[in-house]
């Protein structure tokens, strides 16, 4: 039972939960409290409940929204899902150098790579990959300069894209104004 118990407890702390990261950079003058035209990338209800809930927090920071602002805050999320990568059988080769030189090499036995006796080893590269990236930039609307951009990726692992996209995003307009670099965070 306490193999067990110790067991889990090491599966807990060696899988952390649902981490993200943060970056985000100023490259111009940023003025709180300057009003912002928010525009979202695509016109799905998923974006646009996104775009709401966007607006409502910067209301809550004392920050102007309107169609007519002199800046952008653009919003953009994307879905990232790769599966497992694996890497190729390697028990050795067979190249006919030309009609009379046939050169075979085979991995009879080996602790490091695929053999006959050895068996395979791991023949996983790299795991799966379910990430949710959301960037948020801010621009002058005259001239496209940029203001300030945050990009933020977080794991989604059996969790809906879109409700850790709105989380995403809150935590981006946290940091609105900042400059920051590879830092973690975690939403709920």
């Amino acid at each position: 039972m306490k193999r067990l118990i110790f067991g889990m407890m090491f599966a807990v702390l060696a899988y952390p939960a649902h981490a993200g990261n943060l970056s985000a950079y100023a490259c111009g003058e940023f003025a709180v409290g300057k009003p912002l035209d928010v525009q979202v990338d695509n016109d799905s209800a998923q974006m646009e409940k996104i775009r709401t809930t966007v607006i409502n927090a910067l209301r809550d920071r004392k920050t102007a929204v309107s169609d007519d602002a002199p800046w952008v805050l653009a919003i953009r999320t994307e879905a990232i899902r790769e599966g497992v990568r694996r890497k190729g059988r390697d028990l050795g080769t067979v190249r006919d150098g030309s009609s009379e030189n046939v050169n075979v090499r085979m991995n009879v036995w080996s602790n490091r790579k695929d053999s006959i006796i050895g068996g395979r080893k791991t023949d996983v590269i790299a795991g799966p990959i379910d990430e949710v990236w959301v960037t948020i930039s801010i621009n002058d609307k005259a001239s496209g300069k940029c203001i300030w951009r945050g990009e933020a990726r977080h794991d989604s692992i059996g969790q809906d894209q879109w409700e850790i996209s709105e989380k995403v995003s809150l935590v981006l307009i946290g940091a609105m104004g900042k400059a920051t670099r590879d830092r973690s965070f975690e939403v709920d």
